[in-house]
């Protein structure tokens, strides 16, 4: 009888402490291992942490941005003559420019697409499969 008893203790004993270790490790999901093996086999979060980082979102509050309405030029055939006849803008448009973009409080990143220097080959290839050529 003794040895039943304290093998129902034990028992009791070890539960309760993977219980409690479940319950820690569920507490902090950033170091859960499910997790990081969810996202080494499929190469995103788990459903549960994609659900705390949306809620964690949605209680960060941002800086919204200002919109701006840019003023066009004042005259626009003006700035169509000076494009066509000097290729540049006139000195009144390049001040405005100019202004505008010290005013702003980001900076726009323009992103160049590699494209080659001469392309005589993709005209070829363009005009002999009638697609573009490969990438």
């Amino acid at each position: 009888m003794k040895t039943s008893i304290k093998s129902v203790l034990l028992t009791g004993a070890v539960a309760l402490g993977a219980n409690a270790l479940m319950a820690a490790q569920a507490s902090q999901p950033s170091n859960n291992w499910v997790d990081q093996l969810y996202k080494a086999k499929l190469g995103r979060n788990s459903p549960a942490e994609e659900a705390r980082q949306k809620a964690e979102r949605a209680n960060t509050a941002f800086r919204e941005e200002a919109t701006v309405e840019a003023a066009g030029p004042a005259n626009p055939w003006l700035e169509q003559f000076y494009q066509a006849k000097l290729g540049r803008n006139s000195p009144m448009e390049e001040s405005r420019l100019r202004t505008e973009g010290a005013k702003t409080a980001f900076r726009e990143e323009t992103i160049r697409e590699a494209r080659p220097a001469n392309s005589w080959f993709e005209q070829w290839y363009k005009a002999k499969f009638g697609r573009s050529g490969p990438k």
